[in-house]
């Protein structure tokens, strides 16, 4: 009886310590997973002009308040690569892991501060993300009295007054336009019903109102920076899964989620924001 009890607490003292093995390495094991599962992905090309231009130049650097803004720029008569990806840096909005406000609310800020550090060559520090989101949340409240949920039309305002960057909308969400831009060396500021997109790494079944970056594609995915999670860099949705979640916020402005619901978010427009450099 003795020796049974022995093993038995030899046993259990062997599952205790492999269940604290595992919780004290669970970030690197999460990290092999994260790799052993994550898809081969193409090489990510530094940001350099396009070797063609629209044969509508100037309808992209028109004003966001101009009714002209394209609502279908026209799609050049050129063969897209099979798959592209853009080398975007990245850290997500929260990035020092404090989920309090303004960070909760920063996915705008974060993509567009990615959006500027790839136009201009530049990497992403911790410290640098946390700066360049504080800063611009004080401009949008002294531009705008808040920062929370910005529309698409005030992130253009944003990219081009703040950034100076070429920015304008395009409501033709598909597939091949997607792809025209990201073959160009621009970036799709996609803005989303944060509650439908399958992103697993979400908590509480993810974000009412969502932005973030669409910088690649492959034959069947997007590939993202994804700012609404520190596993975002080159995450991948499926084009479907992406364009059914993209829809603008469903009020004339920004400021507030009051008695917006998800079904109010799913009314929202489908449109994204075009942003490239002013170089």
């Amino acid at each position: 009886m003795r020796k049974i009890r022995t093993k038995i607490i030899v046993f259990i003292l062997i599952i205790l310590l492999f269940g604290a093995t595992l919780f004290l390495n669970r970030v690197r094991l999460r990290s092999l997973y994260d790799g052993w599962t994550r898809p081969t992905l193409p090489e990510a090309q530094k940001f350099q002009d396009a070797s063609f231009k629209l044969q509508d130049e100037e309808r992209e650097s028109t004003s966001v308040q101009d009714d002209s803004v394209s609502r279908q720029l026209p799609i050049t008569n050129y063969q897209l690569p099979t798959e592209y990806n853009l080398d975007v840096p990245f850290q997500s909005q929260a990035p020092t892991l404090n989920w309090d406000m303004p960070y909760q609310e920063a996915c705008e800020e974060a993509s567009l501060i990615m959006a500027d550090a790839f136009f201009n060559g530049r990497g992403l520090t911790v410290e640098g993300m946390d700066t360049s989101i504080k800063k611009l949340v004080d401009w949008q409240m002294k531009r705008f009295g808040y920062y929370e949920d910005t529309t698409p039309a005030e992130v253009v305002i944003i990219a081009q007054e703040y950034f100076n960057l070429k920015a304008t909308l395009d409501y033709d969400v598909s597939v091949d336009n997607i792809k025209k831009y990201i073959s160009q060396n621009k970036l799709i500021l996609a803005p989303a019903a944060g509650k439908i997109l399958p992103n697993p790494n979400f908590k509480n079944g993810g974000p009412l109102y969502h932005m973030l970056i669409i910088r690649g594609y492959t034959q069947d995915k997007f590939i993202t920076n994804d700012p609404g999670t520190k596993r975002g860099e080159e995450f991948v949705y499926k084009y479907n899964d992406l364009l059914n979640a993209i829809h603008a916020w469903p009020r004339a402005s920004g400021g507030s989620k009051r008695d917006v619901t998800e079904a109010e978010m799913l009314t929202g427009e489908k449109v994204m924001v075009v942003t490239f450099s002013s170089q």
